[in-house]
């Protein structure tokens, strides 16, 4: 049973927060979460001298933290404990790093505007330094999750996303498939013949599937699909089937062996990330990872 202990959602005093309140009621009204932190932090190397002039003494964190009162009273309803945190430090990356750990935070929620309206820097930041799992909502992405695509790579990290993927499955009633992207050495065509080794290929990862299915027989059942490169990237075809299938959350594992976090996501998360998709992005570390 998935069950998160705290949990923080990360706001920007923009126009996504109320959708992030609002997803972060929907998920405490399936899941239990014993407790939510609503975090700001007020950047202060970017608030300039005009600023100061302007409003003088006026404290910024308790006008901020009433602001994030009003919106979590208005959409959040009481739905589990919540604390709203507002900090004052000139490295937001830094600070909710040191929150993730003082208050063992299992999983934080980030929004992600259209690359057309934020470059998404600091989530980028984000995705590399906090020490847990993390859970991105695009501003177009809907609230209620009926199916589910976790793709794998046969990893350690993407059997763990799956097995918790299917436990969400389990307990919410959803529609869970899995996914693989294989890649054909193409440069060894005309000399072998494209077809043989389509079927040669497709014959491999079949057999690492039965494997997987032997050593975890409660995804036995779950259906799987084999698609082909060809020609685009792995997060590309991800992203067709994710329309294609009409899913209502991705999930991916990342790896952690790498001891520099900055190196450690992995490509595939950083391009679908930097992707314009609808749907929200559930990026699992495993908890032995994490330490």
């Amino acid at each position: 049973m998935i069950s998160i202990d705290s949990m923080m959602v990360c706001l920007d005093l923009s126009d996504i927060d109320e959708k992030l309140v609002a997803f972060t009621r929907s998920i405490c009204m399936r899941l239990p979460v014993n407790k939510v932190y609503f975090v700001h932090n007020i950047k202060t190397s970017e608030l300039s001298d005009e600023f100061k002039e302007y409003f003088g003494d006026v404290d910024l964190a308790k006008e901020v933290e009433e602001n994030i009162d009003d919106i979590v009273t208005d959409q959040f309803s009481n739905a589990t404990d919540y604390e709203i945190l507002v900090s004052e430090e000139p490295n937001t990356e830094v600070i909710l790093a040191e929150l993730v750990k003082r208050y063992q935070v299992k999983v934080t929620l980030l929004g992600k505007r259209m690359s057309d309206k934020s470059t998404g820097a600091l989530g980028s930041k984000l995705l590399r330094v906090l020490p847990c799992s993390l859970l991105v909502f695009p501003e177009t992405a809907r609230f209620d999750i009926g199916k589910v695509l976790a793709p794998i790579d046969f990893s350690d990290a993407s059997v763990h996303a799956l097995r918790l993927s299917k436990s969400l499955a389990d307990q919410l009633g959803l529609r869970l498939d899995i996914m693989h992207v294989y890649k054909l050495p193409t440069q060894y065509f005309p000399l072998i013949s494209e077809e043989k080794a389509i079927k040669k290929a497709e014959e491999v990862v079949k057999e690492k599937f039965n494997s997987l299915q032997r050593h975890h027989p409660e995804i036995a059942e779950v259906p799987y699909t084999l698609v082909r490169a060809a020609g685009k990237s792995i997060a590309d075809r991800i992203n067709l089937q994710l329309q294609k299938g009409k899913y209502d959350l991705l999930v991916l594992g990342l790896k952690g062996s790498n001891p520099l976090p900055s190196l450690s996501l992995g490509s595939v998360p950083t391009e679908l990330y930097n992707m314009d998709i609808d749907v929200p992005l559930w990026l699992v570390y495993s908890e032995a990872v994490i330490k």
